[in-house]
């Protein structure tokens, strides 16, 4: 039995780069959109929103221009509301510096603050949300990005994310949230062969982040809307390894997901049809840009 009397709450999260809106975080917009559609035909009340973290995208010490980045907030909301406007998607852009103004949201962070500092198994979980290479970055902060992630998402009951985000929700729950997590497949580089990923195994497993084009400093492999040239995205698509297992690195699987979230077509006929998928691909990027 379903409890009515107030909405489910989704949310899915995303940092930003220079570089600009990929097409991957279409895969989030549009699948967040069908969950909200779905559990609204089954008469339930839903609020879905789409955070975009400003004020994380200049977090880490080695982002140059970061006032640069900060200007650009506005205009990515603006973005995101186009794209939600042009696909009738069901959600509500909003910027994470306007939650962490909130006075709920500072009252979750102080209270999560030092049951976090007093626990070893918390700050060993912490750890596995951030990449090796940051760990004694936020060490030093008394890991304030990740503090202040989980106390964001505390205040939902579902969250969207590519797999690593796991380790954010673990914490949100042993925290006291009731917070369930939903991942979708990891997004991986575009124009790559098998070898790549025989070579990269943590590229195969979790992927690039998504949100951010230049995750790894591979911006060349990714389909940067408004950026990315047609004959680019042809290149890209037509140089991609196809994988006979679904469950090992593809993404051209993850384009035909997302064309097929659009368009409902099944996705299993635009991954045997690469010139069927770029054509439908284009089509999705000139609604949008």
């Amino acid at each position: 039995m379903v409890d009515n009397s107030k909405p489910i709450r989704i949310i899915y999260g995303e940092t930003y780069d220079e570089y600009g809106l990929t097409i991957d975080s279409l895969k989030y917009y549009l699948f967040l959109s069908l969950l909200h559609k779905t559990l609204e035909d089954m008469g339930i009340k839903v609020e879905s929103f789409v955070i975009i973290g400003d004020l994380h995208s200049v977090k880490n010490k080695i982002v140059q221009n970061k006032d640069g980045l900060l200007s650009e907030a506005h205009a990515r909301l603006v973005q995101v509301n186009k794209i939600k406007s042009k696909l009738e998607l069901k959600f509500e852009p909003v910027l994470m510096s306007n939650i962490f103004g909130d006075p709920m949201f500072k009252n979750r962070l102080e209270t999560i603050t030092p049951i976090f500092n007093k626990s070893e198994e918390l700050k060993e979980l912490a750890k596995k949300t951030i990449l090796q290479n940051r760990q004694a970055q936020e060490e030093k902060t008394g890991f304030e990005y990740t503090l202040e992630e989980v106390a964001l998402i505390m205040n939902y009951d579902i969250k969207i994310g590519p797999p690593r985000e796991t380790y954010f929700d673990q914490l949100a729950q042993k925290l006291g949230s009731g917070l369930k997590g939903i991942y979708l497949r990891p997004t991986y580089p575009l124009g790559m062969n098998f070898d790549f990923f025989i070579n990269n195994p943590e590229i195969e497993e979790f992927g690039l982040t998504p949100y951010k084009a230049g995750s790894n400093k591979m911006q060349e492999c990714r389909i940067i809307l408004g950026k990315t040239s047609e004959q680019d995205i042809k290149n890209l698509i037509n140089n991609s390894f196809i994988p006979r297992d679904m469950f090992l690195a593809n993404p051209i699987l993850d384009l035909a997901c997302i064309v097929g979230m659009r368009y409902q077509i099944d996705i299993f006929d635009l991954l045997n049809d690469r010139e069927e998928l770029t054509d439908r691909l284009f089509n999705l990027i000139k609604e949008i840009v």
